[in-house]
């Protein structure tokens, strides 16, 4: 093989690899965790900063879900 013909070979295998990373990172990302953040608000649970429920002895300002 000519160095020409080693060079090509070592790009597209440098860029097979920068692909197969990017992959990897695609495939553990979940959308849903951007569109519906899930997150905690003191005692109460939140999706999109609406709160999930109530307690009797702690007045909510306004009731989300």
């Amino acid at each position: 093989m000519s160095n020409k013909r080693y060079e090509e070979r070592d790009a597209i295998l440098a860029k097979i690899e920068v692909f197969q990373a990017h992959l990897e990172l695609l495939k553990r990302t979940n959308v849903l965790n951007d569109a519906f953040p899930i997150w905690h608000d003191g005692e109460f649970g939140a999706i999109n900063n609406f709160q999930l429920g109530q307690l009797p002895k702690i007045l909510v300002r306004n009731l989300g879900l």
